[in-house]
């Protein structure tokens, strides 16, 4: 017996749709005739469970459940959405459509989703489940009342006519942006790719080609890399712009131009560099949804590269590569990227699972940190500071600014300011080298007025990471069971019987690095080892002395330190007042910053990095 829902009361107002399917510019020439002059529900239900095509979207991306899924937790998904998604991820295609135990618990499902008042939608979750009942009304329509379907009809349409006028803008709340291209776009496509009969559903196309071509361009930098508040949606964003361009494969002129599809296809570029090597986004929170293998294979397909495929293979395992079907190319995309409109960095040694990964989001003043050593996650989260002189804490009162951005063969540097009260000046310094395998942490405070300079950086360790300090030296492991990396606080002590200037410790679940000392400036850097076969060997640094004009200088006018791991050595100044010509461990130097490696004993240095300022 057929499943037939009872209209409710919100659904028996008449909209335009419904009350205007009798009308001879209602039905496209694609529609059967008989349906077309008659007008006879049986024989447009009859259509719709016989037709061939259009594919449902869970056929057209060869999924095994609902793409609509794609890039979202299960948490963030509504239960009512949650429920919608269940039935559509039993569609099949051809004259079958859905069995009838599954057409009563739609037929239930879309009875609740029709009761209620809606006004103008903006959230991630009735976006979802006007998608989910777009798909479904195909496969329901021989198995619901005439009334009830073309109000689920209307109900649609009137979304989609409602959210028309929705603009979007890199300045709109992320959710709020991905709840826009649902709405403006991705709903519209859909419904003119699955009902292209009917000529008032087959005419949204067009705003939602409009809409989507402009939020792939207004959200992204003109490579595809969104902006900071933007990474939290990321995925569901790729999500849905693979599915719609899935569904404008099937319709004439696509699902936008192509501008937009340049903008998509860097897009996915982009995403690969901010995965991780189990899949999981970087910059992420901890519930987010990783790369599936039908998601990954299916975003490759729409809008990745050979190059791409070649990154895909080898960043990520087989579980998650499986379904890619594409050829690869001797040529890969670059590992590292920086923007500051974006307010996003993201440094790789090469594109290997093991590899070191380090990402950056300066979007904001509190700029997080993500650090992993293959498939070990250091830190995550808010890098945190404190800085006080004279016991007067200093407060930031601007954003991050870039100040320096470097990227080679050796190393990957990024350089940032924030201007502080008081008219001081945090800048910070992130370096990774590539075939080193260190990376370089550093705070330096500039102009405090000459006070007790107090500084306290602290990095969030990934639970499961434990930091375990030397006894007599002040330099410790980071071990998940096993040694993963090695800490050197550069401008400390090295032994722990010399109290002065601060302390390296663990403070609820955070890395902290302390240090007081008196001057206009102070430096404050971590050296951080992730070669893990250069663990167990002993280390050593100093600081050393830089001279000018034949002078010592003090530590607020510049600084220097020398590492040493096993057998590798490294060099590392840095100018803190104005750059002059200066002298240290045997190296004339006029620059801003030098990092290189130490070569013993013939004292020469490799350079890796050196910025003039």
């Amino acid at each position: 017996m057929a499943t037939t829902l009872e209209p409710t009361a919100s659904a028996t107002k008449s909209t335009g749709l419904a009350t205007n399917r009798n009308k001879s510019q209602f039905w496209r020439n694609t529609a059967p005739v008989d349906v077309a002059t008659d007008k006879q529900w049986t024989l447009w239900s009859r259509h719709l469970s016989k037709r061939r095509t259009p594919k449902p979207l869970i056929e057209l991306c060869r999924a095994s459940e609902s793409p609509l899924r794609w890039g979202l937790a299960a948490e963030g998904i509504t239960a009512q959405a949650a429920e919608l998604l269940a039935v559509v991820d039993r569609l099949k295609s051809g004259a079958k459509g859905i069995s009838r135990f599954d057409a009563g618990k739609a037929g239930k499902s879309l009875s609740v989703w029709l009761k209620g008042t809606r006004a103008l939608p903006q959230s991630i979750g009735f976006a979802l489940e006007c998608l989910a009942v777009a798909q479904l009304l195909p496969a329901v329509a021989d198995e619901v009342s005439e009334e009830v379907w073309w109000k689920l009809a209307d109900e649609l349409w009137q979304v989609a006519q409602s959210a028309a006028d929705w603009g979007i803008d890199s300045e709109l709340p992320p959710e709020q942006g991905l709840a826009q291209q649902l709405l403006v776009g991705e709903l519209p496509l859909t419904l003119a790719y699955l009902l292209p009969e009917i000529r008032p559903l087959y005419k949204l196309r067009e705003n939602a080609r409009e809409a989507l071509a402009e939020g792939i361009v207004e959200l992204t930098n003109g490579q595809g890399q969104v902006r900071g508040p933007y990474l939290s949606v990321l995925r569901p964003l790729l999500a849905c712009w693979t599915r719609c361009r899935a569904l404008g494969q099937q319709l004439k002129k696509g699902s936008w131009n192509r501008k937009a599809q340049d903008q998509f296809e860097w897009t996915v570029t982009q995403s690969l560099c901010l995965s991780t090597a189990n899949g999981s986004p970087l910059l992420g929170q901890p519930n987010d949804a990783s790369w599936t293998p039908e998601f990954l294979a299916s975003l490759l397909e729409q809008g990745g590269d050979r190059t791409d495929i070649s990154a895909a293979n080898a960043i990520f395992g087989k579980k998650l590569t499986r379904l890619i079907t594409g050829k690869e190319n001797d040529r890969i995309p670059e590992t590292s990227d920086n923007c500051e409109w974006a307010g996003v960095a993201t440094m790789r040694t090469q594109w290997q699972r093991t590899a070191p990964a380090v990402a950056i989001d300066y979007s904001s003043p509190d700029l997080k940190l993500e650090v992993w050593s293959g498939s070990e996650r250091l830190f995550g989260g808010v890098w945190d500071w404190n800085t006080a002189v004279d016991g007067k804490l200093l407060e930031p009162v601007g954003t991050w600014e870039e100040c320096c951005w470097f990227s080679d063969d050796d190393a990957d540097y990024l350089e940032l300011s924030i201007e502080l009260s008081a008219g001081a000046r945090l800048e910070r310094q992130i370096m990774l080298a590539r075939d080193e395998l260190f990376l370089l942490l550093a705070d330096n405070i500039h102009d405090s007025g000459g006070g007790e300079v107090s500084h306290r950086m602290r990095l969030p360790l990934e639970p499961g990471v434990e930091f375990q300090p030397e006894e007599e030296t002040r330099e410790g492991l980071l071990t998940a069971g096993k040694k993963v990396a090695r800490v050197l606080p550069l401008a400390l002590p090295e032994w722990r019987v010399d109290p002065r200037v601060g302390e390296l410790t663990v403070d609820k679940g955070h890395l902290q690095l302390e240090q007081q000392r008196s001057g206009n400036h102070l430096a404050c850097p971590l050296f951080i080892d992730l070669k893990r076969s250069r663990s167990a060997k002993p280390c050593t640094w100093r600081q050393l002395t830089v001279a000018q004009d034949l002078e010592i200088q003090p530590h607020d006018v510049a600084v220097g330190y020398r590492a040493q791991c096993g057998k590798d050595q490294w060099l590392i100044y840095r100018s803190l007042a104005a750059k002059a010509n200066r002298t240290l461990l045997g190296q004339n130097l006029s620059s801003e910053c030098m990092i290189g490696r130490f070569l013993a004993p013939s004292g020469e240095v490799d350079e890796l990095l050196e910025i003039e300022g």
